[in-house]
């Protein structure tokens, strides 16, 4: 009996074990199925499928931190360039000057965004090292500039809490001195890297933005 219930706890363990493991991996893809990946070839159809995608980004700010004057700083961000059905390519944002890079933004708002085709799970599901030039990156470099049309703002607040429904409460949640608002990236600087032998692509952002999505 005691053999039994030894083998139950076992089995029981490993039942367990596997759930948080299986959860683990799920928590690491998108809350939603992207569509479906484009062509490697086509360079601005897959900057917009990345931008569109991912849910985070990288930003790199000119940092006015003491002692670290003029440097590099890079900080994450939730980003969201229009609900799940709607793609604009503009990257959207919540943010509040608070935050280390919006006391940098605040002096230089030229930044510059990095994403990952690793977050859609590709990658992994094919064995792809997020650093390999076969798991698509994309960096975007442009004017950091808060949002102050009403109807865009509008449509960014929804864009960015249909993505992440917890911001929706960050104004209430967080101290009331952090006022949280919607910006963006005027995006005049394109980079991709999506395949092996043929280097970066620079897309203007013309040829970008025309990408029906």
């Amino acid at each position: 009996m005691s053999k039994f219930c030894g083998s139950l706890l076992l089995l029981a363990l490993i039942t367990f074990q596997s759930c948080i493991a299986s959860q683990e991996v799920v928590s690491r893809k998108l809350k939603f199925s992207p569509r479906a990946r484009p062509p490697y070839q086509n360079h601005a159809q897959m900057a917009r499928y990345v931008a569109h995608t991912v849910d985070w980004c990288v930003i790199g700010t000119t940092s006015t931190m003491k002692g670290r004057e003029g440097l590099p700083f890079t900080n994450i961000l939730s980003v969201s360039d229009g609900p799940v059905n709607n793609s604009t390519g503009v990257p959207y944002f919540y943010v509040t000057d608070l935050d280390q890079s919006g006391v940098d933004i605040a002096k230089n708002n030229s930044v510059s965004i990095s994403m990952s085709e690793y977050q859609t799970g590709y990658c992994s599901d094919h064995s792809i090292d997020a650093e390999s030039p076969f798991c698509t990156r994309l960096t975007l470099g442009g004017k950091f500039v808060k949002v102050t049309d009403k109807a865009e703002k509008d449509f960014a607040l929804k864009a960015l809490f249909t993505r992440h429904p917890e911001m929706k409460h960050w104004n209430h949640s967080a101290p009331p001195n952090h006022h949280f608002y919607a910006a963006k990236m005027d995006i005049d600087f394109i980079w991709l890297l999506d395949s092996s032998g043929h280097g970066a692509a620079i897309i203007s952002p013309k040829k970008y933005y025309a990408v029906k999505w």
